[in-house]
């Protein structure tokens, strides 16, 4: 069996061919018919479009290849002259360009019906801004946007394709086409983004190799080649395959219903709807509440003829259709971008930007030549003498220009003149003021301020502004073009998502409209039923959100921070950043990166939704609270010191009041020992007296009863002075006690 390199047999080759006319045979497709009916609408744009694509090519050749032509380069040879190209059409289609590439529009998505929630929206919104994002949607903007700048017409298109070649997850994606004059669409369309039309086009080139790798079966394709275009294609015929991506509406006519309930439904659709309306009719006869749920079920109230279409996908070949399928969206996937085109006689005529502008920089480049050819011609004489006055002196004289010091001559022995300088060669001021007067012509064309010259001198904000808006006016037919086609595909995009990104569960990361990511899983699966972010089919519209142009939005924003900040300085560290990013200066990042460190953390940390960092310590506030905790601390020493003070002089009052009862006790003991003198002195004489006596007996008894009876007396008085020191004793420690 023979085996191609491949790796696939004859047999297997022969099996995927057979299953291609199978598939053709069962979705009813001649394959020959659709073959003519694509050449034929091809060749239908082609003649009614052709005059805007040569002209477009011209334009597009003048800007950025080559602006004089073969003729009257031949010419200005013939004459001696340089031919020079002054090329100012550029930069100004570049500038123009970059104000479109910084001015991104925001797609918004809105309901049309208004039953959608809030959530809904919102998801399909970020949706958008994330398959934006992926496709690198400024780019694809950009080249569209500088074809129909430079060509007067642009295309980029939107399609779906897999995340990866061994995947089944399907993604959708903005694709650019480089080269607009391969796309077709229907010249009856008549919106700018050609929508409304029946059918488009594309070609393109696809190498061998890949081809072979992705339809192995065609074993001898062809290209699909357009005798309008046979010699472009040749440098494409050797080494690679020209595909046609051929999108056509395939109408039909369809019988519409008008129920009760408000909705609208097709013949088909009712059909699908009759085993449901019968068994809840079954069960009104069978419940209790029958007449409530025969209110449920929907009548036909309105009927009427209609029609509807689907879009179909061919992948073709000069002779084959090597894939079919049915596009899953009601919008035509290529997007025309149109640059500034007018209706005559049912016929577009477009036109880009620097049409009009072509022959004033043909009149640069005429006069910039002259100019470079006087220069070049010009006579180069510097000194007007004989030959006597350099006779020695003939080799100095060669070149006199590179002598250094003096040129030594003798006077003319006829004459008796020396060699006299001439003065330069002039240029002609006529060429020159024509030359400015060709850039100022340029600029007036293309409708740019006659005062742009003066920006270095004018700098009024106000003025600056108004100088960029002129600007920015001269192409704002570009602008909504543009826009219409931004907004088109936008639409295309939300008929998508519920085919490519609805049923199954999927995991996605999606963008935020504050820049940051967020991940999510559509169409998941809640223990309760239900399905959280469910993309099901709806009424939406994308619509598109633009202001002034990008650079009259900074000119603006910097004006209003400039005088808030100058009216209120201590603004400025709020708005340190943003003022930076307003800065049209080559540093601006690494300023704006700068500036930010006066911004207040908390201010940044609620912008990117993180928590607030705990302040800063403020110095002049640690150095108040410093101050006053030394402060507290002395007072707290003085209050201590103060205690002390007051402890010793309450200890010193205490020894004081101990001082005075011992010398009160001392004086009663003397008082009493005194007394005891006095006492034992009259006992004694009393005892002497008794001695005498006849009852001695009964004196002794007596003195001794009086004796007692004062000792006794003594003994009282000293335990009662005991009692009251301990009393006091004690009232002193309680009150000690009390303070402490």
């Amino acid at each position: 069996m023979e085996t191609y390199p491949e790796g696939i047999s004859s047999d297997q080759l022969s099996d995927m061919e057979s299953r291609r006319l199978e598939r053709i045979d069962e979705a009813g497709i001649n394959e020959l018919d659709v073959l003519a009916k694509a050449k034929e609408n091809l060749n239908i744009w082609n003649g009614y479009f052709n005059e805007n694509i040569v002209r477009g090519k011209d334009d597009l050749n003048f800007v950025i290849r080559d602006q004089w032509t073969a003729i009257e380069r031949s010419e200005f040879t013939r004459l001696f002259k340089p031919a020079m190209t002054f090329n100012k059409l550029y930069d100004a289609t570049k500038k123009i360009a970059g104000e479109q590439r910084k001015n991104k529009p925001d797609l918004l998505v809105r309901s049309l019906t208004g039953k959608a929630t809030q959530e809904q929206i919102n998801l399909r919104a970020d949706l958008v801004r994330t398959i934006s994002y992926q496709s690198q949607n400024d780019l694809v903007y950009q080249t569209a946007f500088r074809s129909s700048l430079m060509m007067g017409f642009g295309v980029f298109q939107v399609e779906t394709d897999y995340e990866t070649p061994r995947s089944f997850n399907q993604i959708i994606k903005f694709t650019g086409v480089n080269d607009p004059t391969r796309c077709v669409f229907d010249p009856t369309a008549i919106k700018p983004h050609k929508g409304d039309g029946n059918y488009c086009a594309r070609n393109y080139i696809m190498s061998k190799e890949e081809f072979a790798a992705t339809y192995p079966y065609i074993t001898n394709p062809v290209s699909y080649t357009d005798p309008y275009y046979l010699l472009d294609f040749q440098w494409e015929t050797r080494d690679t395959i020209v595909l046609c991506d051929y999108f056509v509406k395939e109408w039909y006519p369809v019988l519409l219903y008008k129920l009760s309930n408000g909705d609208t439904v097709s013949e088909d659709e009712w059909e699908a709807m009759q085993p449901d309306i019968k068994l809840k009719m079954t069960l009104a006869k069978d419940s209790e509440i029958g007449k409530v749920i025969m209110a449920e079920i929907p009548k036909i109230v309105a009927e009427r003829q209609s029609q509807d279409y689907r879009i179909m996908h061919y992948r073709l070949i000069q002779n084959q259709i090597i894939d079919f399928s049915e596009w899953p969206s009601k919008f035509l996937p290529l997007i025309f971008v149109d640059g500034d085109s007018q209706f005559i006689e049912g016929r577009q005529y477009t036109k880009s930007f620097i049409h009009e502008a072509r022959d004033a920089q043909k009149f640069i480049n005429y006069v910039g030549s002259e100019v470079a050819a006087e220069i070049k011609n010009r006579r180069r004489e510097q000194w007007l003498g004989t030959p006597d006055n350099i006779i020695g002196y003939e080799q100095e004289w060669r070149n006199p220009e590179l002598q250094m010091g003096i040129l030594r001559a003798k006077p003319d022995p006829k004459t008796g003149q020396m060699p006299m300088k001439q003065t330069p060669w002039d240029l002609s001021p006529a060429l020159l003021t024509h030359f400015q007067r060709g850039g100022q012509d340029i600029r007036e064309i293309l409708g740019f301020s006659e005062q742009e010259q003066l920006q270095g001198k004018d700098m009024s904000g106000k003025a600056r502004r108004e100088r960029k808006l002129e600007g920015s006016m001269s192409a704002y037919v570009f602008f909504d073009n543009l826009n219409q086609a931004i907004e088109q595909a936008g639409r295309v995009v939300l008929d998508l998502l519920p085919v490519i990104y609805g049923g199954d569960e999927r995991h996605i990361i999606i963008s935020k409209p504050d820049g940051k990511t967020q991940s999510l899983v559509l169409n998941k699966q809640l223990p309760n039923g239900e399905i959280e972010n469910e993309l099901t089919k709806g009424d939406y519209d994308i619509e598109i959100d633009t202001g002034p142009s990008f650079a009259v939005q900074k000119d603006v924003a910097l004006e209003f921070m400039q005088q808030t900040i100058a009216n209120n300085p201590q603004v400025f560290p709020l708005i340190a950043d943003l003022y930076a990013g307003n800065l049209d200066i080559q540093s601006m990042p690494q300023i704006k990166e700068r500036l930010s460190n006066l911004v207040p953390p908390e201010i940044l940390a609620k912008e990117e939704g993180r928590e607030p960092p705990p302040p800063k310590p403020d110095p002049q506030q640690m150095m108040m609270q410093q101050q006053m905790q030394m402060a507290q601390a002395e007072i707290q020493a003085k209050q201590e010191e103060l205690k002390i003070k007051m402890e010793e002089l309450q200890l010193k009052k205490q020894q004081h009041q101990l001082d005075e009862a011992e010398l009160m006790i001392k004086a009663q003991k003397i008082q009493m020992d005194a007394q005891l003198d006095v006492y034992n002195h009259e006992a004694n004489i009393e005892k002497t007296r008794i001695t005498h006596s006849k009852d001695r007996d009964k004196l002794d008894h007596d003195f001794t009863h009086k004796i007692s009876s004062i000792l006794s007396d003594m003994h009282k008085q000293e335990r009662q002075h005991e009692h009251e020191r301990e009393l006091h004793r004690i009232k002193s420690v309680k009150e000690k006690k009390v303070k402490e």
